[in-house]
């Protein structure tokens, strides 16, 4: 049976919202990508108890496919709900160009994201820009879900963990979650 309520994270440009995405579209789970609920306009965060009202009432569903790389008491929040924790747990090296090569195409075209907002090259040149602060905090966030993940940690929480593209479809297939013709969601 497929798991319902699925929380998928991982590090900056690991392909959470792809990946949850394709879940989504094979398995009829809603998305609900935390971003969303976490950006206001000007790409300025809401307000914490905001936010974390908003993440309760969103995964008090029944039903959803999770993605975000919120630790604290939303990703507390997030794994005491979850039935299974897909864990993408990639390296920078495969993280850092899909980042370069997908704030690029963001910025060029003007794709509008959470609340409006838009990554421009501007933006993207900036001492806060996700450019320079998903490099700078990749290991931090892969060390915060090896230890929340680990065995002793996750309690009866399956853990799917994924640690190459290769690996995804190959572990994913066999829960139902991928389409079987599928050779690589992300």
């Amino acid at each position: 049976m497929i798991p319902q309520r699925i929380a998928l994270v991982g590090p900056v440009a690991s392909g959470k919202s792809t990946l949850a995405a394709a879940i989504a579209a094979h398995t009829g789970l809603p998305h609900l990508d935390l971003d969303e609920l976490f950006w206001g306009p000007n790409w300025t965060p809401v307000d914490p108890p905001v936010f974390h009202s908003h993440v309760r009432g969103a995964l008090a569903a029944d039903t959803w496919i999770a993605d975000g790389n919120y630790g604290g008491e939303v990703g507390e929040i997030l794994l005491a709900r979850a039935e299974l924790a897909i864990w993408l747990d990639l390296p920078l090296r495969i993280c850092l160009p899909r980042l370069i090569r997908r704030s690029l195409r963001r910025a060029s075209t003007r794709q509008e994201l959470f609340a409006w907002n838009r990554e421009s090259f501007r933006h993207l040149l900036a001492r806060d820009s996700i450019l320079w602060w998903g490099p700078a905090h990749h290991h931090r966030h892969r060390r915060r879900w090896a230890a929340r993940l680990h065995p002793d940690r996750a309690g009866a929480l399956p853990v799917v963990h994924l640690d190459h593209p290769a690996a995804i479809t190959c572990l994913l297939r066999p829960l139902g979650l991928v389409d079987p013709k599928e050779t690589q969601p992300l």
